[in-house]
């Protein structure tokens, strides 16, 4: 497929005189769209230094968001899109192609989110990068051969926290179609995310209640979306209660719901093509988006 790159502000790796040189990489997107930077978001993550690219896939001092969309072939578009937000602990955006190759490869349209991090406290420019990301999608909808309906989100670990956020952030209106959350850290209250994860989100002086206001199963609404969440038993650095307390909260508000614990895997599973129960996670993955598609068209 031709390559093409967008760019929604200027066409350089400097955003604009006032804004920190920003990075971006080349990993098969078929788009890369810069939304804004801090010079032209409505809020900033006053991050001072230069973005700089680690280990080629992980971007540190994030100061501007940018979409990495790929497309399906045109004979296997569904018309369903996944925004995804790579993890970090919020320090940083790791990305994958694992799984994006995968969704083009089963029809569906898969936007990779570069998004500020909240740089020890400024998270509502994390927020509006993400949930700016589902709003682009729906805007151009028609461009990008896709059900502005049928546009949902996806993260693992810090990125399944900003998927669940995004999912109860939002108005009803506008929120997601579905959820997928890969061993997200959903719970930050003192008893569950290290201080320097705490940290990174929200700032060196959090206190336990404001660590209680971003755990997400206090948001959690008859409104919020359905929700896939998958997760391993053996993960030791989120802990399988920070998905099974948010799937408890879904179901007690009568939320669409369905999980899947492995046996084994650890934390970074998703982007592993050797991991034991590949097949098994692809193939729920495979099923929650048919039944949602399913539940689209029958309403």
């Amino acid at each position: 497929m031709r390559k093409l790159v967008l760019f929604l502000t200027f066409a350089a790796s400097v955003l604009s005189v006032s804004a920190q040189f920003t990075k971006q990489i080349e990993i098969g997107a078929d788009e890369i769209v810069t939304l804004w930077d801090n010079s032209t978001a409505q809020h900033s993550n006053h991050m001072k230094k230069d973005e700089k690219v680690v280990s080629k896939r992980k971007f540190y001092n994030t100061s501007s968001a940018d979409l990495y969309i790929f497309h399906p072939k045109k004979e296997n578009e569904t018309g369903i899109s996944i925004v995804i937000y790579p993890g970090g602990s919020y320090r940083y955006v790791g990305f994958s192609t694992h799984f994006v190759n995968w969704c083009k490869d089963n029809g569906y349209t898969v936007a990779m989110l570069k998004y500020r991090v909240p740089n020890s406290g400024h998270n509502q420019a994390t927020l509006e990068d993400a949930t700016g990301a589902v709003e682009y999608m729906r805007a151009n909808a028609d461009r990008l051969g896709i059900d502005p309906t049928k546009v949902g989100v996806a993260g693992c670990s810090a990125g399944g926290h900003l998927a669940a956020w995004v999912s109860n952030a939002m108005e009803d209106s506008k929120k997601p179609a579905f959820a997928m959350l890969f061993c997200g850290s959903m719970l930050r209250d003192e008893y569950y995310v290290t201080m320097s994860a705490n940290m990174n989100l929200m700032g060196k002086d959090v206190t336990a209640a404001e660590a209680e206001q971003l755990t997400l199963t206090n948001l959690v609404t008859k409104n919020t979306p359905p929700t896939l969440i998958l997760l391993c038993h053996d993960d030791n650095v989120v802990r399988p209660f920070s998905s099974t307390k948010y799937y408890k909260a879904l179901k007690y508000h009568g939320v669409p719901a369905s999980m899947h614990i492995y046996p084994s895997g650890g934390h970074s599973w998703w982007s592993n093509r050797k991991w034991e129960y590949r097949k098994q996670w692809l193939g729920a993955v495979k099923d929650w988006l048919t039944i949602q598609s399913q539940s689209k068209q029958e309403k």
